[in-house]
């Protein structure tokens, strides 16, 4: 994430809180926001983030060829420069947020152009499908209230998006350790001994929990030593026996 340049822009928006002279400082402000639009249409092309910039409000000063000098219009001029600095000083965090969100972005617009998921980095695909992410929001049961499998599924999306691989791990194993009671099980391995799912369901189970509880054990537990190997994303690419559990999870709390 690149702000170059974010405070010396915010500097010049702080001395127009110093101008005392209308049309001057009206030219001044003007300029700011031109220039700010350029440098986030530079850093940020077709984000929206220089309309939105655009639209947080023009000079009072001069108005139709007319400038105005009374305490008032200052007074609202200030505060429409105090607002923009604000917008300004929240961007980092707005840019990262649309960062997070890309995966989702991409498979809806991936669905628009009739193909189910772009398989290019992990920047333009998601982990969890989308899909089956709202499946699992729109489930109703007494049984069995979804909310913090959704949100583990949201956050393997998050932490894809920003190739946080053991984070991703760990939310695995929680998934896994979460989910046996729908099965009326009392942990992931009696439900790939005894759960009556199918042959194809048996052996996804297999796979994801026992190979990703091994992989796991050794980033989460091993301690400290002078050469460390890290995981890749081909390493935890688990998401395919993961859509087939939240399938049938979606499959069985759906009819209670």
């Amino acid at each position: 994430m690149e702000f170059d340049g974010l405070d010396k822009i915010a500097a010049k928006g702080q001395h127009l809180l110093d101008g005392h002279d209308s049309v001057d400082t009206h030219r001044s402000f003007t300029n700011w926001v031109s220039d700010v639009s350029r440098w986030l249409n530079d850093l940020y092309p077709d984000s929206g983030l220089s309309a939105k910039w655009v639209a947080q409000g023009n000079s009072p000063l001069v108005v139709a060829g007319s400038y105005h000098d009374d305490s008032l219009t200052w007074a609202r001029f200030r505060t429409i420069v105090e607002g923009r600095l604000r917008w300004l000083g929240n961007l980092p965090l707005e840019v990262k947020i649309n960062q997070l969100l890309a995966p989702a972005v991409a498979q809806n617009e991936a669905k628009q152009t009739g193909r189910k998921e772009i398989k290019l980095n992990t920047t333009s695909r998601a982990y969890v499908d989308p899909d089956r992410i709202s499946e699992l929001k729109a489930i109703s049961s007494d049984d069995f209230d979804l909310r913090k499998l959704v949100r583990l599924c949201e956050e393997l999306n998050i932490c894809f998006s920003g190739e946080c691989y053991i984070s991703m791990l760990m939310l695995t194993r929680a998934i896994l350790d979460h989910i046996p009671p729908i099965f009326n099980c009392s942990n992931a391995t009696e439900i790939t001994n005894n759960y009556s799912g199918g042959r194809s369901f048996k052996a996804a189970m297999q796979h994801l929990n026992n190979t990703s509880r091994k992989i796991s054990d050794y980033y989460l537990h091993s301690q400290i030593k002078n050469s460390e190997m890290l995981p890749n994303v081909t390493q935890i690419d688990f998401s395919n026996d993961l859509d087939f559990l939240l399938a049938e999870i979606g499959r069985i709390v759906g009819k209670t």
